[in-house]
């Protein structure tokens, strides 16, 4: 029998997607923060890993010194470099996160071959994945992936997109379907949006 697999780090409460044994919500929704879809997922990534709290970056208090290393990815990532509006390649983001944050973490830049295996071993390790995406004929996105199912011709990946609200009830708000059999370059539906992309990278925040 086909089962589903979630990372054992994230759990569905009355609030809604928390951190396993917390009250921290695990999804961010672009309005949250101040930061591009990249920013957004890395920092869900973080979150559930439990490398920092959620309040850190939603609600950044004055009183935060910029030279702790809390400080310092609030000052990266939120006001030195803000919006980004022409978005961020992911080996730029996991190199500024590893200066910024380096004594919390270590981002391990994924780029290879068969990158759908690659993505799911890491989430048998029940790491959260953050993936970027290209869309055909135009701009790509991030997304955290928490979970996966295979079937016979196809892959499915359970995601956290920011650009979407999710519900209480949820433990993703889309899904992007492999097809595993499929020589194409853009062999990927994203769900949400109905149209097809192409897995470019990923990477993985591992806690100190």
């Amino acid at each position: 029998m086909k089962e589903i697999h979630i990372i054992d780090k994230i759990e569905l409460s009355d609030s809604g997607l928390v951190v396993k044994k917390s009250k921290q919500l695990a999804h961010l929704c672009q309005g949250d923060l101040d930061g591009a879809c990249g920013v957004y997922s890395m920092m869900m990534c973080l979150i559930i890993e439990k490398i920092i709290r959620r309040e850190v970056v939603t609600n950044v208090s004055p009183s935060l010194r910029r030279n702790t290393s809390d400080g310092r990815l609030v000052r990266s990532f939120l006001e030195n470099q803000g919006m980004i509006v022409n978005g961020y390649e992911l080996k730029p983001l996991v190199a500024d996160l590893q200066s910024a944050f380096k004594k919390k973490v270590n981002a391990v830049y994924i780029e290879d071959e068969n990158l759908l295996e690659a993505i799911i071993e890491q989430l048998n390790d029940n790491h959260p994945v953050e993936i970027r995406f290209s869309r055909l004929r135009t701009y790509g996105h991030f997304v955290v992936a928490i979970g996966y199912m295979r079937y016979d011709d196809y892959t499915d990946l359970y995601c956290l997109d920011p650009g979407y609200p999710i519900e209480k009830g949820q433990m993703w708000n889309n899904v992007l379907r492999i097809d595993t059999t499929s020589s194409a370059k853009f062999n990927c539906l994203n769900m949400r949006e109905n149209r097809k992309v192409f897995l470019d990278e990923a990477m993985v925040c591992i806690k100190k």
